[in-house]
C-alpha cells in the first residue's frame, strides 16, 4: 500500500466516524419534533373538545353526540404517546 492509499484510508475511517455522533443528534431531533407535534394536536383537539362541550352546554346528549370523536381521539393521542 502507499502512502497515498494509506492517507485514503485514513481519511475516510475519520469521516466516517466524524459523522456518528450527528447521526445520534439528528435521531433524538426527530424524537423530539415527534413528540412536540404529538403535544400540538393533543392541544389543538383539548381546544377543540372544548368548545364543543362549551357549543352544547345545556344539551347533554347532543354533546355526547357531537363531542365524542375528540374524545376518542385524544384517547388514541394517549396510547400512541405510551408507546
Amino acid at each position: 500500500m502507499t502512502s497515498t492509499h494509506v492517507f485514503s484510508a485514513t481519511f475516510l475511517a475519520g469521516l466516517l466516524l466524524a459523522g456518528l455522533p450527528g447521526c445520534h443528534y439528528y435521531e433524538d431531533f426527530r424524537l423530539k419534533k415527534t413528540q412536540a407535534d404529538v403535544q400540538e394536536e393533543r392541544a389543538e383537539l383539548m381546544r377543540a373538545y372544548r368548545e364543543c362541550l362549551k357549543k352544547y352546554e345545556g344539551e347533554p346528549s347532543k354533546s355526547r353526540e357531537f363531542c365524542a370523536p375528540y374524545t376518542q381521539s385524544l384517547r388514541e393521542i394517549e396510547v400512541r404517546g405510551g408507546r
